[in-house]
């Protein structure tokens, strides 16, 4: 959540994992080998999909979002900037290993009331790789602790960095160790969390600790801190950690899905409940990380997911998608190509579902946790509804009462497009910030000026950003760039308690497109940079921020966007009319016995019926509807009428 990195403690630990094959020597033995799916049953016919090429020029906004480069958020550079510290990245001096008993105050911050707070800590364990601190007013065994730090050097550490990588060793500390600090007031229902803020040196970030380090609950997890729990949390946020250090803007999705894989391929049996929680409320978005509420679905489809891919495509090909440079699905697309991408979606939504992995459709490296929950049981026909499907997301129904029927007709209609945000600019174009993790995105133009002697700038804004965490601003620049002020209107706030905003910015949601007045009259008689940009935390991107509408009347200018982009240099940023297609993966999915015949279209020609023969001996029919329209989080609306004949 946010700039931290939160995992929530599962309550529920079964008690083991399913029985798995023995593995190769470059596998912890703990791990499955991954299984590729076997080929459907001779008597049965694999899915064909009449394929609709996600590429078109007709969708330029879809072109804009392929090629906007957005460039991950770089600290020093913005403490130049905004800040005027001159700072470099570098190496802490060698420090001598530390001593038992030791005492430092660190900064922690509670999720809940956005609070930042020091604790003093005592030194209560040392390995080879790691320091484990303890709130001084806690009571935590020395020798757990111990046990603790052995566990992380014997076992997590050296499997997770064979997994993804390393961190930053020695790092902005100077030491060879990670830190863990064991504290009171993380917040409800957190029990760890890794924050890149630590990463930097206090002139940069005046809360950071200046530690690769982790926070862990004792609120959460109790005293007894030498337990399978925590060691599942200490896997997942070094993930976290490494993760920092080789992609540092990738999608929290992504990003919280590598944690939750790497939990389950060690054997820690946490991950699990995340997967309950998902299978139960299949109507999540697998590429977005909700602000509020629970995140335990969100965990759970991307650890799904994940787990998916390795089964079907093996841990080298996992790991090159974790180094590809692109992010989200554009990964997955660069690793297996988009087709396959699509293909492996729809027969991911299907395994959920049956959990039949000798079918294909199922995994081999989960025990028995059943499938996914229906939207709803269908018995009477024909059967009618409307709904509003989850883009990236199923909806399942199952299909009763079939004796007799041979042909099962599916009416579905649903739009051709779907907004990109949930707006409508004034016309049909407009400026949008695009939606990513850790990053900074900006839109620059020069204007002079020189010759007047008053100036206002005048603008419509629409934005949806992660509230206090990330922010979207106008700034000034009067040295060509060098260095940057940011500029406050009545909706924007000097608010911020996380210490990640750098000047008076828009956060939160607007709603409504808002219009805005600056006077820019300390700066007439001169050259200016303008700068519109969004700065975001490596934890949950909302939808972004979108302009319109752009004028400085006393010197003529004044841009709709509707013929162009009014001459601003865009990083990141894109030029939009709001419009993307809308792909849907419709299937019918027939089991008889632990064999699954499937028919699937991508994206039907519109009010054309889909009829389906029906097998005579299926035990289980079932009608799986999957929206995957890029980047949006706008739902798709649909219309359903399923008919049966004899």
């Amino acid at each position: 959540m946010r700039l931290l990195r939160l995992i929530a403690f599962m309550l529920l630990l079964l008690t083991a994992c399913a029985p798995v094959p023995a593995a190769p020597a470059s596998t912890p033995a703990h791990a499955p080998t991954p299984t590729l799916p076997p080929s459907p049953p001779a008597t049965f016919a694999l899915a064909q999909a009449d394929s609709v090429s996600s590429a078109s020029s007709a969708y330029p906004t879809l072109d804009a979002l392929r090629e906007a480069a957005v460039l991950p958020r770089h600290r020093y550079d913005l403490a130049r900037r905004f800040l005027s510290i001159d700072a470099q990245p570098q190496v802490g001096a060698p420090r001598p290993v530390r001593q038992l008993g030791e005492r430092q105050t660190f900064w922690v911050t509670n999720s809940s009331d956005d609070s930042v707070f020091q604790v003093t800590a005592r030194l209560q364990a040392i390995g080879a790789h790691i320091y484990i601190w303890v709130d001084e007013q806690a009571e935590v065994n020395d020798a757990a602790a111990q046990r603790l730090a052995a566990t992380f050097d014997q076992r997590i550490y050296d499997e997770v960095r064979a997994l993804w990588g390393s961190e930053d060793l020695p790092g902005v500390d100077g030491e060879t160790r990670v830190h863990v600090l064991f504290a009171y007031g993380l917040g409800s229902g957190v029990a760890g969390y890794f924050s890149s803020s630590n990463l930097y040196p206090r002139a940069l970030v005046p809360a950071s600790n200046a530690h690769e380090m982790f926070f862990m609950s004792l609120d959460t997890l109790g005293a007894d801190i030498d337990s399978f729990g925590v060691e599942s949390i200490l896997a997942h946020e070094f993930q976290h950690m490494i993760r920092s250090h080789i992609d540092n803007n990738e999608d929290t999705w992504m990003d919280e899905g590598f944690s939750t894989f790497t939990e389950l391929y060690l054997g820690f049996p946490n991950a699990l409940g995340a997967a309950s929680s998902f299978l139960s409320s299949p109507r999540t978005q697998l590429n977005y990380w909700t602000e509020e509420g629970s995140r335990a679905p969100h965990y759970g489809a991307a650890m799904l997911f994940f787990a998916y891919f390795f089964e079907h495509y093996g841990l080298e090909m996992l790991q090159t998608l974790s180094t590809d440079p692109a992010s989200g699905l554009t990964a997955v697309e660069n690793t297996i190509g988009a087709e396959a991408t699509q293909t492996l979606l729809a027969d991911w939504a299907l395994a959920n579902y049956f959990m039949l992995p000798e079918s294909g459709y199922g995994y081999y490296f989960l025990p028995d946790i059943g499938g996914a929950a229906v939207l709803a049981n269908i018995s009477a026909y024909p059967y009618v509804s409307e709904g509003r499907a989850i883009q990236q997301a199923a909806d399942y129904y199952v299909l009763n009462n079939l004796d007799g029927a041979q042909t099962l007709t599916i009416h579905l209609t649903t739009p051709p497009e779907v907004a990109l945000i949930d707006t409508t600019p004034n016309g049909q174009w407009m400026l949008y910030s695009t939606r990513a993790d850790n990053s900074e995105s900006s839109l620059t133009r020069a204007f002079d000026l020189r010759d007047v002697s008053s100036a206002t700038l005048e603008y419509s804004v629409w934005y949806a950003l992660e509230n206090l965490w990330d922010y979207g601003y106008v700034t000034v620049s009067t040295d060509g760039g060098a260095t940057w002020q940011a500029l406050a209107t009545a909706f924007t706030t000097s608010a911020n308690p996380h210490g990640n905003a750098y000047g008076p910015g828009y956060t939160g949601q607007s709603f409504v497109w808002l219009p805005q007045r600056i006077s820019l009259d300390v700066y007439a008689g001169q050259e200016i940079l303008l700068r519109f940009s969004v700065i975001t935390d490596d934890a949950i991107s909302q939808p972004g921020m979108a302009l319109d509408d752009v004028r400085i009347a006393e010197i003529g200018y004044s841009a709709d966007f509707e013929d162009g982009d009014g001459g601003w240099q865009m990083q990141g940023w894109i030029r939009s009319d709001n419009r993307l297609p809308q792909q849907v993966w419709v299937q019918v999915a027939q089991r008889v016995g632990n064999a699954v015949q499937v028919t699937r279209w991508l994206t039907p020609a519109p009010n054309t019926p889909l009829a389906v023969p029906l097998a005579a001996q299926a035990d289980d029919t079932l009608l799986v509807i999957f929206p995957l329209a890029p980047m949006t989080l706008v739902p798709m609306p649909y219309t359903l009428r399923v008919e049966i004949a004899p």
